[in-house]
């Protein structure tokens, strides 16, 4: 043993030896700067930049608000490798260590790595004292494998503006620009995470709130679900236990907690300080699915010291801390109990439902079975056909709208509720997209339907055991037939197809008729001035021949639709439509009919077809019409320009206020403009007269509101201001269009404004013009420079 020791003595020598100047030069090499780096980076404060080897980063400084010569320290360290492949950072300040902000650090970093001089300081200039440079304003400092960098920031250079001087260390010192100073100047406190929930949303098995809104307990609810569609009320919770939380509410409060980041942090001296002089409002508890994780207890709430937009976050646990939070995230967290109730009877997104299945009767007498099939639809029983993609969508969104109007107490009697046995049973199946480990990979939702009791249908929801009531109307689409999968599209034509229009309503019947060059004439009602609003009948064809259907209700109308005395009828009398490819001869003219009854949500129960109703076959299937067609057909189609003056066509206005305490406000038309005759304030009269002009060249109505005389509540007998215009040309222009505005005689019109109120969401104002037998509504915004042109500063 010892000879071949011996034997081989020199050859283990020379191996350690070479061994050993392998480890020095790799270590040269990383303190030493090759030629090529060191003249690529020849501009830069740093000769070598290895993002690689950082593993530390210390920036030092006097902080915002910090009293003369207090500075804090930020270290910033790089950690091991975690599960996801990732080194993070994290932060000690003031010998607490926290998560580090990583966009922050990394930003950081790269000003850092392309920091470049914008020249470099003499050594006989160089004299730290004079360039502020023995008391740094800034002081960084890189850990970066074996090399070790040092920057410090000192006082202003002369040239250029706003420019500071810097020492690398080994390198000498530079001037660098404003910009680069201040991009380096981070606050200690910014390179902390700014999030400030502990948990994120997945990692919960339960969160409580107390304080505002009353106690709410809610946890991990067994049928999986993401983020908010995942939880229940906790045991012993007043609302009972187990019921579903909403998911829509739920993920109000959890989105809220995703934005409560920390605007600035605070010493717990000062949370507590503001906690006493408004208290917290709320206090959140997050309960983490790990078990050897500590619960977070954060108090929520009293204003932040010089932020009026944040409330103050005192974190208690796991870990403490404190710091100003937007105060918007707040509001979710305040909702009281009931709020968090679902009332939703199937809780499952619409892209997320798989099948749907019927059973009808004690034995199941009349069944149907929807299943989706990629990103179609397929209908198993009664048969065996495939879907229209959009009606299959439909019938399943009509099932996921529906809403218990409330929940009842879990211990009422089924059989009095006609749930024992039920009517009927439906089932949806699901597969929840966030189904983690331990978690169901389907959901099945069950509701068992009672019979009708009075309008009102009671629901067993089997998956919490809520009991719900809710309409009969609401629960028809819970009971879908095949009816309820016909294709959505109820009517499809083009609007220019449409020779005439009918629209009867409860003491109103309209008519219009095209005219020649496509415009519309108002056939019927008839009055002084009345003319076709050629925009609003145009937009009623086209909703008419586009005509879907929200969802088929039935093949039959009941006396719960409201389609024997309908509140409002449209007919559409349509020209004959040109041959089509391969047909024989054109399509003859007919008539179509839309009847809207009883209202359902925000659409109608519906039917349409050719002719006049009741009549068999498909044109009395009743279904679903959106809220616009109601809105487009209920409203009266009458011009709304009727108001409207050019400016070149105004000779003198006159503004009245119609209690006469002060005189009429008089604007003339000049070669200059327009003017008010002897005003002492002659630019403050011009800007009057012109806000006057453009408010009567802008005076579009939003729509008309009545026919004939106003009513008490118009506030136009007297109004509150009279507006006369006198024109330039006493009548209209030969080869005006059908239907303009007459121009009286005398060449002068009158517009009366009256009292205040709202029309389909709008704040107007009533109005009415002489000439023209109906009252309108006009934006008070239209408004409301002649309004202050008169001294009457509101439209209220």
């Amino acid at each position: 043993m010892r000879r071949a020791l011996r034997r081989h003595a020199t050859t283990l020598v020379l191996v350690a030896l070479a061994a050993a100047a392998a480890i020095a030069l790799f270590v040269l090499d990383r303190r030493v700067v090759p030629t090529e780096e060191a003249e690529r980076r020849k501009k830069n404060l740093f000769e070598a930049w290895r993002p690689d080897d950082i593993t530390e980063l210390t920036v030092t400084m006097s902080p915002p608000g910090a009293p003369p010569g207090a500075q804090q320290t930020a270290r910033i360290t790089r950690g091991e490798v975690n599960d996801a492949g990732q080194r993070p950072w994290s932060v000690e300040i003031d010998g607490q260590r926290h998560p580090a902000d990583e966009p922050t650090v990394d930003q950081y970093l790269g000003t850092l790595e392309f920091a470049t001089a914008e020249r470099r300081v003499s050594a006989e200039a160089s004299d730290p004292a004079a360039l502020g440079l023995t008391a740094p304003r800034l002081a960084v400092a890189i850990a970066m494998g074996a090399r070790r960098e040092r920057l410090l920031l000192g006082g202003g250079a002369p040239t250029p503006p706003g420019a500071v001087y810097a020492e690398v260390a080994g390198r000498g010192v530079f001037v660098i620009t404003q910009q680069l100073a201040a991009a380096l100047e981070v606050p200690p406190d910014r390179f902390r995470s700014r999030s400030f929930i502990p948990y994120a949303a997945a990692e919960l098995s339960g969160l409580e709130l107390a304080g505002e809104g009353g106690p709410r307990r809610f946890v991990r609810a067994p049928w999986g679900g993401g983020r908010g569609a995942g939880f229940r009320f906790a045991e012993g919770s007043p609302e009972g236990s187990g019921v579903r939380v909403s998911a829509s509410t739920l993920e109000r409060v959890l989105s809220a907690l995703g934005r409560m980041q920390a605007e600035t942090f605070l010493s717990e001296e000062e949370a507590q300080r503001a906690a006493a002089s408004g208290g917290p409002r709320v206090t959140l508890t997050l309960l983490p699915s790990d078990p050897s994780a500590g619960r977070g207890v954060i108090d929520l709430g009293g204003p932040c010291p010089g932020k009026p937009d944040h409330v103050v976050a005192l974190r208690r646990e796991p870990t403490r801390a404190a710091a100003c939070v937007p105060a918007s995230a707040l509001d979710p967290l305040t909702e009281e109990a009931p709020r968090f109730v679902d009332l939703a009877l199937v809780g499952a997104p619409l892209d997320e439902v798989a099948e749907v299945k019927l059973a009808v009767g004690p034995r199941g007498e009349r069944s149907l079975e929807l299943a989706r099939a990629g990103s179609e639809w397929h209908l198993r029983a009664p048969e065996d056909r495939p879907v229209p993609t959009e009606a299959g969508r439909a019938l399943v969104q009509a099932i996921l709208d529906v809403r218990a109007a409330r929940l009842l107490p879990a211990a009422s009697d089924l059989a009095a509720l006609g749930l024992d046995p039920p009517r009927a049973t439906l089932r949806v199946v699901s597969t929840p997209a966030a189904a983690g480990e331990g978690e169901p990979q389907e959901r099945v939702e069950t509701l068992e339907i009672g019979a009708e009791q009075a309008g009102v249908v009671h629901v067993r929801r089997i998956e919490d055991g809520a009991l719900a009531a809710l309409p009969a109307a609401s629960a028809g689409a819970l009971l879908p037939t095949e009816v309820s999968l016909r294709p959505v599209q109820v009517l499809d034509f083009p609007p220019d197809q449409v020779d005439a229009l009918r629209i009867e309503r409860a003491g109103l019947v309209q008519r219009l008729r095209r005219a020649e060059g496509g415009a519309w004439q108002l056939v019927e009602p008839r009055g002084e001035g009345l003319a076709a609003d050629s925009g609003l009948a145009e937009e009623l064809a086209e909703l008419l021949g586009s005509l879907k259907a929200e969802r088929w209700v039935a093949a039959a109308p009941g006396a719960s639709y409201g389609l024997g005395a309908p509140r409002l009828a449209i007919e559409a009398e349509l020209a004959a439509a040109p041959a089509s490819s391969g047909a024989a001869s054109e399509a003859a003219p007919r008539t179509v009919r839309v009847e809207l009854g009883a209202r359902a949500g925000d659409g109608s129960f519906a039917r349409a077809g050719d002719g006049a109703f009741p009549r068999a076959g498909d044109g009395a299937a009743v279904f679903i019409a959106p809220p616009a067609l109601e809105a487009a057909a209920g409203r009266l189609l009458l011009r709304r320009d009727v108001f409207l003056v050019p400016p070149h066509e105004i000779a003198r206005v006159a503004l009245a206020r119609g209690d006469g305490r002060e005189p009429p406000l008089v604007i003339e038309a000049s070669p200059g403009g327009f003017t008010v005759p002897g005003a002492a304030d002659e630019a403050g009269a011009t800007a009057t007269a012109a806000s006057v002009r453009d408010a009567l060249a802008d005076l579009r109505a939003e729509g008309a509101v009545a026919l004939g005389k106003p009513e008490k509540h118009h506030g136009l007998s007297p109004p509150r201001l009279r507006i006369t215009v006198e024109l330039t040309r006493s009548e209209a222009a030969p080869g005006v269009a059908v239907g303009t505005p007459p121009r009286p005689r005398g060449g002068s019109f009158t517009i009366a404004i009256g009292a205040g109120d709202s029309f389909r969401g709008t704040n107007v104002v009533y109005a009415r013009r002489d000439g023209v037998d109906a009252v309108y509504a006009i934006a008070r915004s239209r408004v409301r420079p002649l309004l202050d042109a008169a001294g009457l500063a509101s439209a209220d």
